[in-house]
């Protein structure tokens, strides 16, 4: 299978007094297969993580931070109930992948989405050391189709949190999610609505709630509505569409038909 991955290139940082080299992703395409980080595989303590894209458009803040935007408020507004099978695309820090467990209980599952590896091991060292055990950590490229190597329609809910706007193929990651849902399943989106001050995402790079779900209800998702997602922040629900069609692409009788029984689901 072909899909987009990060190679590597050096950077030098200064931590504690002392110089130490780190790798930067970037990105080429390359030949891989599917990967699942599991075991008790840990990093060492005090090891520099892999300068994602955030850190080198200087974030000042963690963009799961709870200061704006809690995750474990948040995860109890997505529509997700105990014993759904939900992914955390782009789950970064891992905060939320932790925070959605609560939500799908023990029955559930939470696929833990990352195209970098070392965030995924601290996700699944941070899992071990709470005793969770229905957290898997897949290494894959939400930005590539089948780049997340799961089974089409095997999931009820996809989240993105703060991962819109430093995504370039926002495109594929819609359609991504598309494939793994099941119909009817739920995308949650959360992304910044403002930089406020350098804080969140520079100006250029914000990803509005009007642009998000446009895209979203070009591939196969109607919109169900929005909530409250802390501070600066935007919070949207999209269902996915039993038969992939876009509300554009189908008569008016059609989109009140599909609507109603999506509501009825």
């Amino acid at each position: 299978m072909e899909r987009h991955v990060r190679n590597n290139e050096n950077a030098h940082i200064t931590v504690g007094g002392k110089d130490i080299n780190v790798t930067i992703g970037t990105a080429q395409t390359k030949t891989v297969g599917p990967m699942a980080l599991t075991g008790d595989t840990k990093l060492p303590k005090n090891t520099v993580s892999a300068q994602t894209r955030r850190n080198s458009q200087g974030l000042c803040v963690d963009v799961h931070s709870p200061a704006f935007s809690d995750p474990k408020k948040n995860v109890k507004r997505l529509g997700f109930r105990e014993g759904m099978k939900v992914a955390d695309f782009g789950s970064g820090s891992g905060a939320y992948t932790l925070a959605l467990v609560d939500v799908v209980g023990h029955s559930g599952t939470v696929y833990s989405v990352d195209i970098q590896k070392d965030l995924l091991i601290r996700t699944q060292n941070a899992a071990i050391e709470k005793g969770y055990e229905n957290i898997e950590i897949v290494w894959g490229d939400i930005e590539s189709l089948d780049g997340v190597t799961l089974k089409d329609e095997l999931l009820d809910g996809v989240l993105l949190s703060n991962t819109l706007f430093q995504l370039d193929d926002k495109i594929s990651t819609i359609k991504e999610a598309n494939r793994v849902l099941m119909p009817g399943g739920i995308l949650a989106i959360i992304d910044w609505n403002e930089s406020y001050g350098g804080i969140g995402p520079p100006e250029q790079l914000l990803f509005t709630s009007d642009e998000a779900t446009i895209i979203c209800r070009d591939n196969g998702f109607v919109a169900k509505g929005n909530f409250d997602a802390g501070e600066h922040h935007y919070g949207l629900l999209f269902k996915k569409i039993s038969d992939g069609r876009s509300e554009e692409n189908m008569s008016h009788q059609d989109f009140i038909s599909r609507t109603i029984a999506q509501e009825l689901l």
